[in-house]
């Protein structure tokens, strides 16, 4: 039987099968449109603010939707929390007029320890129950909650479908509705690539993806490469997560490399390969870099959407390929063994915290860069970042990434954290012992109190930093980790000073 068959026919064993509702979520979603039309339609002249808070799953498709398509005409503006960074809060807190802010709490689980924690900050500073609406599973302690402070709204989606695959449900579809995107043509596309979906592996798109990125991660080129057009710049971020948490495990994954500045081909190891994104029409400034990459011999597949409606179709053939992909690689795509890992060592320091008043110091790491130096290929090194996501920082990371890709000539990833906890924290831990890890950490100059919590935003984001660092160690993975204090800005400069002044 071949895998497109045994996807569709749900022939899987017990802990995979229950986790397929993706497959068919979008006609669903079609189905639910009209009422969520109508809610949307009721409540838009009442808000200029819409304030996801989500994490993971719950939190990147619809940035996508953001970032992709902005807000059309009327509609209100979208921002994502989806961080612990107290900085990064109170930014986003100051451009909202509260009384005309929509709060989405958004969490599969229902008890996302950020999402929580951030809905229980925005409900003290206005409780009222008709200026939030929830995204959850039945039966959840959100869906409980949602009633007991009577949410405005309560969208309860299918309980089959893990997060990272749940772009087409009402986790993408609700945000994206309340910004004003057309999701009758988004999921008509998805719709029409399901369907091509169904066909047998030479005519089946998601399988063929699939396929090419497994067998050639079997081969050693596990460097997922994603090279996008700014239109589709965002994509990759869901992408990474899809990739990493449904792949990285067992000592086994596909490593997606997302927003990682196009080089010439000399810059890249032999583990590469590369896919191209791009809208039939628009600039494509990476056209050229494209044509180098395939002269030089690198693997590369290139997908042109007809207009960025048909991201609806993109999720979804990404979505089988990542299935296709898992069973090529013989794990389990639809799990995340080492994701509640990180989350039970923040649990047990922020105990700590609670006993003693104080975390405890961080465990012995390398302090040096003579670890990052001795990089072979086949590695990659990740930046995990547990600072402000904002541009001057992206733009300094940036750098230092390509400085070390350039020198080193290895792939390299950039996360924030918590955000890439649940992202491609999975991978770190459970995938190939090919990363070296540098973690950034910093004294936070402001700070907020989580109502109700013995413990602040600072404390909370320190604790999942230092809970992060405790589980790679425990993995033997690589790691190094780098206190910038107060003075980001200039100690990450100070750092790429001395990697590129270090000896080879």
């Amino acid at each position: 039987m071949t895998i497109v068959k045994r996807l569709w026919d749900r022939d899987f064993p017990k802990g995979m099968k229950e986790w397929l509702g993706w497959l068919n979520v979008a006609e669903w979603m079609k189905a639910a449109l009209p009422p969520l039309e109508l809610f949307v339609k009721d409540i838009k002249s009442e808000i200029d603010d819409v304030v996801l808070l989500g994490m993971g799953g719950s939190s990147l498709a619809p940035e996508v939707f953001g970032l992709t398509f902005g807000s059309a005409p009327g509609f209100p503006k979208l921002h994502i929390l989806d961080t612990t960074d107290p900085a990064a809060i109170l930014h986003v807190e100051q451009q909202l007029d509260l009384r005309r802010t929509l709060f989405v709490v958004s969490s599969k689980s229902g008890g996302t320890v950020e999402t929580d924690s951030l809905f229980k900050y925005f409900y003290e500073k206005i409780p009222d129950g008709r200026h939030f609406i929830a995204i959850t599973d039945p039966q959840t302690s959100l869906d409980k909650l949602g009633q007991e402070k009577k949410f405005r709204q309560i969208f309860l989606n299918p309980a089959d479908i893990g997060g990272r695959y749940s772009a087409l449900s009402y986790f993408g579809a609700v945000p994206a509705a309340l910004i004003g995107v057309d999701l009758i043509q988004l999921l008509n596309h998805a719709i029409s690539m399901m369907k091509q979906c169904q066909a047998p592996v030479e005519q089946n798109p998601g399988a063929q993806l699939g396929l090419w990125m497994a067998e050639y991660g079997l081969k050693g080129k596990d460097k997922v490469t994603l090279m996008a057009e700014k239109s589709l710049s965002s994509f990759g971020s869901w992408v990474e997560q899809l990739l990493a948490e449904s792949t990285g495990k067992e000592g086994k994954g596909l490593i997606p490399i997302d927003g990682e500045t196009p080089g010439d081909p000399d810059v890249y190891g032999a583990d590469r390969l590369f896919v191209y994104l791009s809208v039939r029409g628009e600039n494509q400034r990476y056209a050229e870099k494209v044509v180098q990459l395939e002269k030089a011999g690198f693997p590369v597949t290139k997908i042109v959407l007809e207009n960025k409606m048909a991201l609806g179709g993109e999720f979804f053939k990404w979505e089988f390929a990542t299935a296709v992909a898992g069973e090529v690689l013989k794990i389990n795509a639809f799990d995340q063994p080492n994701v509640q890992e990180s989350k039970d060592n923040t649990k047990a320091l922020l105990q700590i915290f609670v006993k003693d008043g104080k975390l405890p110091p961080p465990p012995a790491a390398d302090a040096n860069l003579e670890t990052i130096l001795n990089a072979k290929p086949g590695d990659y090194v990740a930046l995990m970042a547990y600072i402000e996501r904002s541009a001057a920082h992206d733009e300094m990371l940036q750098r230092i990434r390509i400085a070390l890709r350039d020198r080193l000539k290895v792939a390299t990833t950039l996360g924030y954290g918590p955000r890439f906890l649940h992202s491609t924290g999975q991978l770190h831990k459970g995938g190939p012992n090919s990363g070296i890890f540098i973690q950034f950490t910093a004294k936070d100059e402001k700070d907020i109190s989580i109502p109700g919590a013995p413990y602040t935003f600072s404390t909370l984001k320190q604790a999942q930093a230092l809970g992060d660092l405790q589980s790679l160690i425990r993995h033997g993975r690589r790691v190094i980790h780098i206190n910038l204090g107060t003075s980001i800005s200039e100690n990450l400069d100070r750092f790429l000073a001395v990697e590129r002044s270090a000896k080879p």
